[in-house]
């Protein structure tokens, strides 16, 4: 067997991928990417959060939050707003155009995870979903990094 098909992290990191091309192949159509998705998605959860907090949710790094948002406020998806008691604070929220695209594609990241799992049983999937948080959980430990 090769170093790499033993390796946990490249399985991970190839399936990844994978999946992500397949969601952003069809969120194409709709002139979003991924990443635009999960941020309306995280807002759909819970808007007019700060963009820091937005960052930490989606695990992207300062330079990455903004540079989506930015684009996404470009193209009138999302809004942001400083909080009256601290200036330095922005939130971002989503806008009746953001509300509206993300209900035109709330079934498409549904319909690629189906695909990726459809051969499963239900309590392997479940399993999986857990097992896939477990490891997260543990990476991201102060002491492993």
């Amino acid at each position: 067997m090769n170093v790499l098909e033993g390796s946990l992290g490249f399985r991970l990191a190839r399936t990844a991928r994978s999946m992500k091309r397949a969601l952003e192949s069809r969120l194409s159509e709709y002139n979003i990417t991924a990443s635009q998705y999960i941020v309306l998605a995280q807002l759909n959860d819970e808007d007019g959060i700060s963009l820091s907090q937005l960052g930490e949710r989606l695990d992207f790094d300062n330079p990455t939050i903004t540079g989506v948002v930015d684009r996404m406020e470009r193209d009138g998806l999302v809004e942001r707003r400083r909080v009256a008691d601290d200036r330095r604070v922005i939130n971002v929220f989503l806008t009746q155009k953001g509300k509206k695209l993300l209900t035109a594609i709330e079934d498409v990241a549904d319909e690629i995870n189906e695909k990726a799992i459809d051969k499963l049983p239900k309590a392997d999937s479940e399993k999986l979903v857990k097992i896939l948080d477990s490891i997260w959980n543990k990476m991201n430990e102060r002491n492993v990094r």
